[in-house]
């Protein structure tokens, strides 16, 4: 049975953590820096423009933790500070990673709306599927 929490939604992780206002400030500017860290550890990929980096692994880790509205929050903050200067987007990347920062926020908060559904914390009941195969 899920979490529910005081707002009538369930809890993901952070909801289990005191305070509320300044919580929320601190896990969004937290998811921010933790997806501007990761994208600095980045893998340069022959024939394509594009480094592989940890930011999806932030991006979606924000959501599952976070839940949809902190998760868009700090992906979205993460997103603007690039946009004005702060160099923290994968250093070999530049501009052809633009696409995948906005799915990133798209990502993180599509994982977080699942998280709040509890699908962090269920098995999909069908899988492995039983019966003969069809």
């Amino acid at each position: 049975m899920a979490n529910i929490s005081a707002a009538g939604r369930s809890a993901v992780l952070t909801d289990l953590l005191p305070g509320a206002r300044v919580r929320d400030a601190g896990l969004v500017v937290g998811a921010a820096l933790l997806t501007g860290l990761a994208a600095q550890v980045s893998v340069p990929l022959p024939g394509t423009p594009v480094p592989m980096t940890l930011q999806t692994l932030a991006a979606l880790l924000a959501g599952a933790s976070l839940g949809p509205v902190r998760a868009f929050l700090g992906l979205a903050l993460y997103f603007a500070l690039g946009q004005v200067g702060v160099p923290w987007f994968a250093p070999d990347g530049g501009n052809a990673t633009l696409g995948y920062i906005v799915g990133f926020v798209v990502a993180a908060t599509v994982v977080g709306a699942l998280a709040v559904r509890g699908g962090d914390r269920t098995r999909c009941a069908r899988w492995p599927p039983s019966g003969p195969a069809r």
